[in-house]
């Protein structure tokens, strides 16, 4: 029998205050996510190249066709630097070139890159501008592949890196991945289409980030796929699927998509020069790009759009320990916090259109007061009802109501992708990611909301944000 313990009235009345704070902040949250699930169906519709392989084979062979580059910051990747740069090499496009960055590596990563590709010192006119970044120690050039032009450069972080090879990008468009992903062989042409397509000024295009752990790779390309064998990687699947095919199909279709991935994203180069490139001094430099560019765009007058497409694949590895990837879930909120500190200009400021008005004041509700929310509503809800000042029923009915929603979110995010790209061939995928679906409610999105409200108290008390080690076990490749 549950002991109803008496309280002074003013208790009571914050008590109830709390409480309703929790249960509304939760249900805004949620009604983000149901709005966003017909928003991400109409827009995978509209948008969909699953049918249309036509399209990209006549893109490859026109001239119709926008010349790009791919930037690679590397740092350490002497052991598979080769295989990235040559399974980019074998990318299906008809004028691209590759600009390898090493930044600083401590191991051979520039040794094997001269020897595989048999590279020698070459003089390149750069274009800085308004693009700074560390000093350049050595430009080299390959005669076996003209395509491809490798910068050695002063360590100064990712973002540093990436503003080295921007210097030296003359193409319209840029790509930037990380030197340990890999991309499908088809990817920069779906993804450059909308470039090309439309009318509107697509000024960046994102795709989507699968997880290769667990699939075997041939030649530098996701030869089968499979789901991750570690617990912690395949409920990163089901996020990165919940987070890439609801969240940002939505936020593309309603114009106020402000991530694109930094391990896969493709820019207009002279709108990414006119804001200044990547920003050094955070940690969240990729969502900071692209909220820059809205910025400057429509500081500029000018319409334009910023889109996400499904089917570009980028395939990377995600952390398999609660300790790496509590670094990066930590970081990640850094980042964000970090970008809307800085444009927190726009936040109710009708200039800004719904990027202000619906997207920066929802960022601060998920990103800032969410985190800390979700845990006291941990805590203190369940501690109110066995204490007699909110009602049992009331509490288990909205667990089951707030568990079961996250449930059906989950699967809907898995039938867009199903529906899709059609990664999951075997029915075992589903049934799998489907009972982890149901199994992250219960202690993995509790452990997430802490990581996160670290993140959130770290950033409050000006402690320096850090991007920390990440360990890889790498891939698991078959031969050739």
């Amino acid at each position: 029998m549950i002991q109803v313990v008496t309280i002074p009235e003013w208790a009571e009345t914050t008590i109830m205050a709390i409480s309703w704070c929790i249960i509304l902040i939760g249900l805004i949250q949620n009604i983000v996510y149901a709005w966003s699930l017909p928003q991400a169906w109409f827009e995978i519709n509209e948008r969909s190249q699953r049918d249309d392989t036509h399209a990209e084979w006549e893109l490859l062979r026109s001239d119709a066709h926008l010349p790009i580059s791919i930037i690679v910051p590397a740092y350490n990747e002497e052991f598979t630097i080769r295989d990235s740069v040559m399974a980019l090499l074998n990318l299906h496009y008809p004028d691209f070139q590759i600009i390898v960055v090493n930044d600083g590596s401590s191991d051979d990563t520039v040794g094997k890159m001269v020897e595989s590709f048999e590279m020698f010192p070459v003089n390149r006119v750069r274009e800085t501008g308004t693009i700074t970044h560390q000093p350049i120690r050595d430009i080299y050039g390959s005669d076996i592949y003209p395509n491809l032009l490798f910068l050695d450069k002063e360590n100064g972080k990712k973002a540093d890196a990436i503003n080295a090879g921007l210097t030296c990008v003359r193409t319209p468009l840029f790509c930037v991945i990380d030197a340990d992903s890999l991309l499908d062989p088809n990817a920069l042409l779906k993804a450059v289409r909308p470039f090309v397509e439309t009318s509107k000024n697509v000024i960046a295009v994102g795709g989507t980030i699968g997880i290769v752990n667990g699939c075997k790779v041939r030649n530098g390309h996701v030869d089968e796929y499979d789901i991750p064998k570690k617990f912690l990687a395949r409920i990163q699947v089901v996020e990165y699927i919940r987070a890439f095919l609801m969240a940002r199909l939505a936020a593309s279709r309603k114009g106020t998509l402000t991530l694109i991935s930094g391990a896969f994203g493709i820019f207009r180069r002279e709108i990414a020069v006119a804001v200044g490139g990547y920003d050094t001094s955070t940690v969240g430099e990729d969502l900071e790009l692209v909220v820059k560019m809205h910025s400057y765009m429509i500081n500029n007058g000018e319409d334009y759009n910023v889109l996400y497409i499904p089917e570009p694949v980028c395939w990377t590895e995600v952390p398999v320990s609660l300790k790496i990837l509590s670094r990066q879930r930590i970081r990640w909120q850094r980042g964000a916090l970090e970008v809307i500190d800085r444009h927190k200009y726009m936040i109710f400021n009708p200039k800004y259109g719904r990027l202000g008005m619906l997207s920066m004041p929802l960022s601060v509700i998920v990103d800032i007061i969410g985190p800390i929310v979700e845990l006291l509503g941990l805590f203190l809800l369940p501690l109110f009802a066995v204490l007699g000042w909110l009602s049992i029923k009331f509490f288990l009915a909205y667990t089951a109501l707030i568990f079961s929603f996250g449930l059906f979110i989950s699967v809907m995010a898995l039938l867009i992708e199903q529906d899709e790209i059609e990664r999951f061939s075997k029915p075992r995928h589903l049934i799998t990611l489907l009972l982890i679906a149901a199994i992250e409610n219960f202690g993995y999105r509790q452990i997430s909301s802490f990581w996160r409200m670290r993140g959130v108290f770290q950033h409050f008390r000006g402690k320096k944000a850090t991007w920390g080690a990440m360990e890889r076990v790498g891939f698991r490749t078959t031969e050739s």
